[in-house]
Order: C-alpha cells, then sequence, then structure tokens
C-alpha cells in the first residue's frame, strides 16, 4: 500500500513538472538568461549569455517563443556583404538550436566558445551549444520571454546588504542612487537605510560589488 501511494505521489509530481509555466528571463547588462517557475518565482535554470553589441542591441521589453528549429540555416542580415545561406554544421554560427521570440531575433547556440558573456551579437541572444539544446528541450512554443536592462541589483548576504553594478554597456545610465531606493524598499524593514554609495565608476568592464547596508539591530 505505501509503496502504491509513493507511486502515486511521484507520478502527480512528474505531471506537475511537466505543466509547469516557465518564463525565459534575460537581464542584458548581466549577460544572463534564467529560467524561472512562472508560479513561485524560482530560478529552475541560469545561463550565461552573449547579447546585441552597443551597435546592434538585443530589444527590450515582453516577448514569447513562436518558432523553433533545430539545427538552423543562417542567412546572413545586412551589414554583411556575402548574402549566401549557410547550412547548418561547423561553419554556422547560430548553433544547432533556434528558438525566435521576435522576427529575426532569437536564442541561438554558437560555433564558438569564447564569445560569451560579451556584447557581440547582432541583437540575438547566444548561449553555449550545450546550453542552449538544453534550454530547447525545457520551453514550448508560447514560453514569455522577458528582457531587461538593469545594471543593478540587490544582493543579501549574512552582513548586510550589497550592491551588485553591471556594466552599462548600452550607455543607458540606469546605475543612479534613485534606482538604489527603489531597490532597496523590499528590505527596509530588515536594513538601515543605505547612505549613498560613492561606487559610480565611468567605465568598467566586469560586475562588482559593494556594502550598501547593515541589519537593524533586534
Amino acid at each position: 500500500m505505501r509503496i502504491s501511494i509513493c507511486l502515486l505521489l511521484a507520478m502527480y509530481a512528474l505531471i506537475g513538472t511537466c505543466f509547469a509555466q516557465q518564463e525565459i528571463h534575460i537581464n542584458i547588462p548581466a549577460y544572463t538568461l534564467e529560467l524561472v517557475d512562472k508560479d513561485n518565482g524560482k530560478v529552475i535554470k541560469e545561463y550565461n549569455i552573449a547579447v546585441g553589441t552597443p551597435y546592434e542591441q538585443t530589444p527590450i521589453g515582453s516577448f514569447s517563443v513562436f518558432y523553433k528549429e533545430k539545427y538552423p540555416t543562417w542567412i546572413p542580415g545586412a551589414n554583411f556583404n556575402d548574402h549566401s545561406p549557410v547550412a547548418p554544421g561547423p561553419e554556422n554560427p547560430l548553433g544547432t538550436r533556434w528558438m525566435e521570440f521576435k522576427p529575426n531575433y532569437g536564442i541561438h547556440g554558437t560555433n564558438k566558445g569564447w564569445d560569451i558573456n560579451y556584447p557581440v551579437s547582432g541583437g540575438c541572444i547566444r548561449m553555449q551549444d550545450t546550453d542552449a539544446c538544453e534550454l530547447f528541450d525545457l520551453v514550448e512554443i508560447g514560453t514569455p520571454v522577458l528582457i531587461r536592462y538593469e545594471t543593478m541589483s540587490i544582493v543579501e548576504k549574512q552582513d548586510g546588504l550589497y550592491l551588485k553594478v553591471f556594466p552599462d554597456i548600452y550607455n543607458k545610465q540606469t546605475s543612479i542612487p534613485e534606482r538604489i531606493l527603489e531597490l532597496y524598499k523590499p528590505y527596509s524593514t530588515m536594513y538601515q537605510t543605505p547612505k549613498e554609495p560613492q561606487i559610480f565608476k565611468t567605465t568598467f568592464d566586469t560586475a562588482y560589488e559593494v556594502k550598501i547596508a547593515m541589519p537593524l539591530k533586534k
């Protein structure tokens, strides 16, 4: 009897996983793609990505996956002199998977391994090809794709709150003191009000953290 109950519970859990609502969340400056459980907001998987250059920026907004293809053919865009299609294979810069969320914009693999964590694409989202294959199997047509541009985030640690700052690769100048206070609001009952940190460097290439608030004394 106990074995039957355990098997039944396991079956329900599997069914729940199969029908779980998922979303893709992308933060451009952080070079991250998260697969998120829509019901509870928990991150299922996180991947490092490459994004569009400052001249061919990745679009920001709410989209959804409307087309998927294994072993896609790449057709070079207007910036290329040679517009000859590139068949699937080791020379194809799309890798082996394509997930389109806006006409001519997709999440895809790559035939290179060195161009992740950089703004080097023509606006698409690049992933390591093994990661793109995994994500391809996890998402369905209609999966929401939410792309934001957030150069700051709050990190909660045992000794206090830290502000993580990402490079402003599109020069949108979003790392401002007012935004720190907005990010701090959910923590206001547990931590001291942060003083304006002197953190804003003119240029930097990698993310960094700075402590901004101590826990309130009980």
